[in-house]
């Protein structure tokens, strides 16, 4: 089996990204508990399939590759972070959008349907579009981390055209995952 993952790529190069998650490394760097996320490894994920026998991959390549036949690109900004978790619990820190493209809503929707046709099944989760700067296993200073965490400056880091979306393997590895591409699909432009 393949745990696969269908995902948007995200540009992390020549934006606010990488300095803005360099920074959070550097003032939080005492905080041992926190795995920051690998820059070459930064995706939006639009559906996570999870452990797949090799049957399923060319039903679920013919039912994206429908769905992508009927979008065109589009942009999103990366202009707000935030927190998963309690105040008390914080686990996921991300970074998102103010307003999230109808375009990216749309898509969203249409390849969760194509899956549900399929038998991959929608999570009752509702669709957050962030990408993970780090998940957090625990804290040891949590007023320092909301100190830092609430002072980030809420802009735009990474403005990017959304032209290809990619069915991804996760290979776990102890050092981190590896991503493999699968299947590229180019939206219309």
């Amino acid at each position: 089996m393949k745990r696969l993952f269908l995902a948007i790529p995200i540009q992390t190069e020549n934006n606010g990204f990488a300095p803005l998650l360099n920074d959070l490394k550097t003032r939080l760097s005492h905080e041992k508990r926190i795995n920051w996320s690998i820059p070459k490894n930064i995706h939006l994920t639009l559906k996570f399939i999870g452990d797949t026998y090799p049957p399923d991959e060319p039903r679920i390549i013919e039912a994206v590759g429908k769905v992508v036949e009927n979008h065109r690109s589009f942009e999103m900004d990366f202009n707000r972070t935030g927190v998963f978790g309690s105040h008390y619990a914080p686990r996921v820190l991300w970074l998102g959008m103010q307003q999230t493209p109808q375009q990216l809503l749309d898509l969203e929707e249409d390849i969760l349907t194509a899956f549900d046709s399929i038998g991959f099944m929608r999570d009752r989760q509702n669709f957050v579009p962030h990408i993970t700067l780090g998940r957090i296993k625990d804290l040891c200073e949590k007023q320092y981390f909301w100190k830092v965490t609430t002072a980030i400056e809420q802009k735009s880091y990474i403005h990017q055209e959304v032209r290809d979306i990619i069915l991804f393997q996760s290979i776990l590895r102890p050092e981190g995952a590896i991503y493999k591409v699968l299947k590229k699909w180019e939206l219309n432009p």
